[in-house]
């Protein structure tokens, strides 16, 4: 799986991570370069700058905990671990994290065996899946705020009310957060 592929490793990750990436046939290079990026700490400085490159915030860039690579290494299949389960996220939203779903899985002792039982895509679970959702028959418009007397207001819910009281036109928002 990692022959020819390129990674980048935080400081934080091992000698002994890198040297495996390696030894399987991978290759080292920068992080603008590389098609994976590997941490073991999401509040490190270098893997810091990833979360706050134009990049990341577009989607074009996705840190994993680099105990991806202990559990490929342990379970003797690369093809056997999950690598959505090892997604490495900002450390602002660990806590939030934690409390929806529990630990990430590099956190526990063995991470082949909860692999089972951990949420599918490691995030926040209780969302209707998009197959479940009803398909919508009409014909579908843009929207232009300011159009057919809609606005579009940011409010926040405890002053909600008095932003509409201070509305004499149209009273119909799209509320956002």
């Amino acid at each position: 799986m990692h022959k020819n592929k390129k990674a980048w490793f935080s400081e934080s990750v091992s000698r002994h991570i890198c040297d495996l990436w390696v030894t399987e046939g991978g290759l080292i290079t920068n992080w603008c370069s590389a098609d994976f990026l590997f941490s073991n700490d999401a509040a490190h400085p270098d893997t810091q700058r990833i979360f706050e490159s134009l990049d990341f915030v577009e989607d074009k860039a996705t840190v994993f905990h680099a105990s991806y690579l202990s559990a490929c290494e342990d379970s003797g299949l690369n093809d056997s671990v999950a690598m959505g389960h090892f997604l490495l996220p900002p450390s602002c939203l660990h806590e939030e994290i934690r409390a929806a779903v529990g630990n990430f899985i590099w956190e526990m002792d063995n991470p082949l065996q909860p692999q089972q039982m951990y949420p599918v895509n490691n995030m926040v679970t209780g969302f209707i899946s998009i197959d479940e959702l009803k398909k919508y028959p009409g014909d579908l418009y843009d929207f232009i705020p300011g159009t057919a007397g809609y606005s579009v207001c940011c409010a926040h819910r405890d002053k909600i009310f008095s932003v509409l009281k201070s509305r004499n036109r149209n009273h119909t928002f799209i509320h956002t957060n």
